[in-house]
């Protein structure tokens, strides 16, 4: 074999073992969120839903407030303000 065909097979073994490494945890969590979801009814199903929209939208509130300018600026200038 050539050395570029050795690398190639380094390279599929590589992602062949991360993938049989995390296969089974992806499984497991997989498996307990379907576990969790055939235990609530309905009233707490729309309960979490509505618990994750609000997250969402508070993230993005903050995604908002730390990519504006002025905020960006004065952490600079407090970092450097603390640099002294």
């Amino acid at each position: 074999m050539d050395e570029g065909m050795i690398f190639v097979m380094i390279i599929l073994f590589a992602f062949a073992f991360a993938f049989a490494l995390h296969c089974p945890l992806y499984l497991s969590v997989f498996g307990l969120a379907i576990k969790i979801n055939g235990y609530l009814n309905e009233s707490e199903k729309q309960n979490m839903a509505n618990e994750l929209t609000a997250v969402k939208k508070r993230l993005e509130v903050l995604e908002a407030i730390v990519t504006v300018k002025k905020y960006q600026l004065a952490q600079e200038i407090s970092e450097l303000k603390s640099v002294k």
